[in-house]
């Protein structure tokens, strides 16, 4: 049994990525980068010779190009990876672009995996006042920057339907109630990540593992987001109109239900 990295990136990050991954020394079994030949914000992207050479000098660093839905591409890409490859006895583990990680995370995201839940390197939970508090073990929420690790058979059906209503995304500053819960979603995967799966754990002191780079920082970063402030403020927004996403939970249920009965 080995692991999977999988991460999503953007044009202007692509020339750091290709430069943070040889130092990282992690014996992963596949390194996936998911790229999208368009992105919705950024534009147009253009494979770099410099990642042709990565990818051929070292054959378990890939790249594949996936729809842009956002940062949930690492998760989408990194399930599809491993089904495509049927990896049915290895772990998925999701991490960002701009974070440089000490291998002894993901060796113990691993040792803390169970068949019910998934784990991460860095958890929280929200005080009263929907304020961010830093925890350890059972968490309500993950945080995609300190990995979150998934067995083959945990992929998110409902995940991989919701997203693509994110294509309907006309305007990520719409008042539309909808479409603006959309792009809050896009924006937000890691709160629709948690909100999915209910068994949760963050390892013990995970982020002394993680070190985020200066280019995560910089405008084009999802904290630092123009149209709700702040991934906090996604999740907030999130939260607060969480009738919308169980409103798509109930009509996926529906769905699925006619589906089967038309089967039998």
């Amino acid at each position: 049994m080995g692991f999977i990295l999988s991460c999503s990136t953007i044009p202007s990050r692509i020339e750091y990525l290709i430069k943070i991954i040889p130092m990282m020394k992690i014996r992963y079994k596949f390194f996936v980068i998911n790229i999208c030949s368009s992105y919705r914000r950024f534009g147009e992207f253009k494979i770099p010779k410099s990642l042709l050479l990565l990818c051929k000098k070292d054959k378990r660093i890939v790249f594949q190009f996936v729809d842009d839905y956002g940062p949930i591409c690492k998760y989408i890409g990194g399930f599809q990876f491993l089904k495509k490859k049927k990896l049915e006895n290895d772990k998925l583990i999701i991490i960002d672009d701009d974070t440089f990680y000490h291998p002894d995370l993901f060796y113990e995201l691993m040792d803390h995996k169970t068949k019910d839940n998934i784990t991460t390197g860095s958890g929280f939970n929200y005080d009263e006042n929907r304020n961010y508090k830093i925890v350890n073990g059972d968490t309500e929420m993950v945080e995609g920057y300190g990995g979150i690790s998934f067995d083959y058979k945990q992929c998110s059906e409902f995940i991989m339907w919701y997203c693509k209503f994110y294509k309907c995304i006309n305007d990520f500053h719409s008042e539309n109630d909808v479409e603006r819960y959309l792009c809050a979603s896009f924006l937000g995967d890691d709160f629709i990540i948690s909100n999915i799966y209910k068994n949760k754990y963050a390892i013990k002191d995970g982020r002394r593992y993680i070190n985020p780079q200066g280019y995560g920082f910089t405008s084009d970063a999802l904290h630092k987001n123009n149209s709700f402030g702040s991934n906090m403020g996604s999740y907030l927004y999130l939260h607060e109109n969480i009738k919308i996403l169980n409103t798509f939970k109930n009509k996926y249920n529906v769905n699925k239900e006619i589906n089967e009965s038309s089967v039998l």
